[in-house]
Order: structure tokens, then C-alpha cells, then sequence
């Protein structure tokens, strides 16, 4: 078979855009395509370390809750923290907001 036979029986995604829009096999990357290969290593890096946290922090510790006592793994007691800490901040970074708006108001 010929190597025009065998490009018409492709099927249509198979074939390779014409040059004419805009897209070149073989090319070096531009600075567009640089971020996101950035982007996609980084992510990579946080699914690892994400992954590597949680392994290493699975053992359990008792957390005294004023009223009772609970055994948990570290790593729910230090996502508890870091997302009570979160919240924290959005609250008073929203009353201090509201404060400044009511002053300027005046």
C-alpha cells in the first residue's frame, strides 16, 4: 500500500494538523508551555508530599478535649489545627475589613 493509501484510511485525529495552524511537531517549548510543565512538577511535588505526610504521621495520640479524651491519628490533629488557624485569620481579616469600612463611612 502506498503512503498516500494509508494516510486516507486514518482515521481523522490520527492525521497530523496542517502546519498552517499554528502548531509545529518538534518544536522547543515557549514560555507558555515552560509554566505548565511548572505547574504540572509542582502539583507532582504536592501529591507527594501530601502522601509522605500522612504516612509518616499515622500513629495515634490521645488529645484531651477539656470535657473527654480521644485517641487519634497526629495527622487529623495537625489538619484539624492548620484548618482552625485558617479560619481564624478569614475572621479576623473579615472584621478588620468591617472595621475599616464603617470608619471611612463615617
Amino acid at each position: 500500500m502506498s503512503t498516500a493509501g494509508r494516510i486516507a484510511g486514518m482515521a481523522e485525529h490520527d492525521r497530523k494538523p496542517p502546519a498552517s495552524e499554528g502548531h509545529v511537531y518538534g518544536k522547543t517549548p515557549g514560555a507558555s508551555d515552560w509554566k505548565r510543565i511548572t505547574r504540572v512538577i509542582a502539583l507532582i511535588a504536592l501529591v507527594v508530599f501530601v502522601v509522605l505526610f500522612f504516612v509518616t504521621n499515622r500513629e495515634t495520640v490521645e488529645v484531651s478535649l477539656v470535657v473527654a479524651t480521644v485517641s487519634i491519628p497526629l495527622v487529623f490533629v495537625l489538619i484539624l489545627t492548620f484548618l482552625l488557624g485558617m479560619a481564624t485569620m478569614y475572621l479576623l481579616t473579615y472584621l478588620r475589613r468591617r472595621s475599616g469600612r464603617k470608619a471611612t463611612s463615617k
